[in-house]
């Protein structure tokens, strides 16, 4: 049994590199020291490196991710492996599976990628007459995504066209079949899930007509790997990374066989599902190639008895039970992105669609704190305000001085600094002194000094004791509102209509008020180490 693409995509894989099964992923990363200046990504936040799989598109074994490649991105993808199989026509029956795919994909705009994929496939069968029987089929795949990237997580659709042939080279036009799938991928810290469902429209029965598949044997049927039912189809993909250099991919998937056995056709036995399970295992060569392994287990439907006995078995995609290979792939042109940052190689040439090359500005603040005596106050705390960016506070050494380095004042837009920082203000705090400040209103990029500033001793405390009284009748009034400025600070007298607080020593200002009773304002001074007490009587 033969039939078109076949061959010649399985015999480039393993020229390539080997064999394996159809589909895998590989990742597209930039090594940060080929950057040449930071660019502002055209999205916001770290995403994963992308995991490419079958169709030279992101995704994994059979989940696609919702994930494009970036515009005018060509993306090469080469898979080869093999799997095997046993006691699906008989006790004695075994198989063996070379799978080899070669896909290509390129992204004409930013939320569409399309892809063409020749996937060839080669069977030999033992333990059933004719012995060594072996055969290999080839078709090939389009695929057309459509994704967008909400917030962290990315949403899309696909449609898949498949174009069965009877003998090469041609095209049965009434066994192409369509598929479609919704897509999503979700951000979970580092890692991103997967998840597909879609229905595919299965007519690659027809590519075989009734007089040429009554002449092939058992085991040709089941390597033709076209099937007469339609498929509603669904699974889930975790793509983990491990490290700067590798990923870890997990998956499960399952498609539902759906419709009616046609006219002559056999039943499938029991079921009529297939499962698929697979892990895949990448590193990242260099910033354009990447290579992975991968290992898959299927569950099928199987054949029964009878079927075999009246060559007569359903037409269904029959999976190897294990199977196991390697994938390759490549991109070129598009950005190269890594950890969210965007090559600015494109700036050669200048291309009106290029990003704007953006460079951090960033500048040094150094100064000194003393006491009134001149001499350097150690362990002081020190705060830098600007108006856009916060930075940890900084504390005096044993010379009293301190130092930021690096603080963003500004950027660079393809060569044009503009400073988001003009000026800044430094607050200054330790126990038994007077707060002190200093403030730039001129700031430059690289280094720049603070005036000098010097903390004067603080004086002691000292208390202030208000007592509050009807001037009728000479009662205490509890419960009175007392307000001392400046320091807005404010309390209220107790049942004896007295209360006391501390203050520092100073000129203040003392407002009262009760209800039914008239406000009555008064001046304070309040010394170190000594009490004033303000008898305060109000008025109705």
């Amino acid at each position: 049994m033969r039939r078109w693409w076949g061959l010649a995509s399985l015999l480039g894989f393993v020229a390539a590199f080997g064999i394996g099964p159809r589909r895998a992923h590989a990742d597209d990363s930039v090594d940060p020291a080929a950057v040449k200046a930071s660019v502002e990504p055209a999205d916001s936040g770290d995403a994963p490196p992308q995991a490419i799989g079958y169709g030279a598109l992101p995704g994994g074994l059979h989940v696609a991710a919702a994930e494009g490649l970036p515009k005018g991105a060509i993306q090469v993808f080469m898979l080869a492996g093999g799997g095997k199989r046993s006691g699906l026509l008989g006790t004695n029956h075994r198989y063996g599976q070379a799978d080899g795919d070669i896909a290509v994909g390129y992204a004409p705009i930013d939320i569409l990628t399309l892809a063409l994929s020749l996937d060839g496939r080669y069977d030999r069968h033992y333990g059933l007459p004719p012995a060594g029987d072996d055969g290999y089929v080839g078709d090939p795949h389009l695929l057309a995504r459509l994704a967008k990237k909400v917030g962290a997580n990315h949403f899309g659709a696909q449609l898949g066209v498949w174009i069965p042939g009877k003998n090469a080279p041609s095209v049965a036009a009434s066994a192409i079949s369509v598929e479609i799938a919704a897509l999503a991928s979700l951000a979970l810290g580092p890692a991103t899930l997967s998840i597909n469902a879609g229905f595919q429209l299965d007519n690659s029965a027809k590519s075989i007509d009734t007089a040429t598949l009554d002449k092939l044997s058992l085991q040709d049927r089941v390597s033709l790997g076209i099937s007469n039912y339609n498929e509603a189809f669904g699974g889930v993909l975790a793509t983990i990374p491990a490290g700067a250099k590798a990923w870890v991919g997990l998956e499960g998937s399952l498609a539902a066989y759906l419709g009616s056995t046609p006219t002559g056709g056999a039943d499938l036995k029991e079921g009529s599902t297939t499962i698929r399970g697979g892990a895949q295992v990448g590193i990242h060569i260099n910033d354009q190639w990447n290579v992975l392994a991968f290992v898959e287990l299927a569950k099928v439907p199987g054949v029964l008895l009878t079927q075999v006995m009246t060559n007569n078995i359903p037409l269904v995609q029959y999976d190897p039970t294990f199977s196991a290979g390697l994938a390759l792939s490549a991109r070129f042109g598009g950005p190269h992105k890594a950890g969210g940052i965007v090559e600015a190689d494109c700036h050669k040439h200048n291309p009106p669609d290029c990003p704007p090359v953006i460079v951090p500005l960033t500048a040094d603040f150094t100064g000194s704190v003393t006491d009134d005596g001149g001499k350097p106050i150690v362990g002081a705390k020190v705060e830098l305000t600007l108006k856009n960016s916060k930075v940890d506070p900084a504390v005096t050494d044993d010379k009293g001085g301190y130092v930021w380095k690096g603080v963003p004042i500004g950027k660079s837009v393809d060569g044009k600094p503009t400073l988001e920082e003009t000026g800044v203000e430094v607050n200054v705090s330790v126990d038994n002194k007077k707060p002190g400040k200093a403030s730039l209103t001129s700031v430059a990029q690289g280094s720049n000094t603070l005036p000098p500033i010097k903390l004067e001793s603080a004086l002691p405390p000292g208390q202030l004791t208000v007592v509050v009284h009807a001037l009728s009748n000479g009662k205490a009034i509890a419960n009175a509102k007392i307000a001392v400025t400046p320091g807005d600070q404010k309390f209220e007298s107790g049942a004896d209509g007295q209360s006391t607080i501390n203050l520092a020593p100073g000129q203040y200002k003392i407002t009262v008020t009760a209800p039914g009773f008239a406000q009555q304002e008064l001046d304070v001074t309040v010394e170190p180490n000594s009490v004033a007490i303000k008898n305060i009587d109000l008025r109705k």
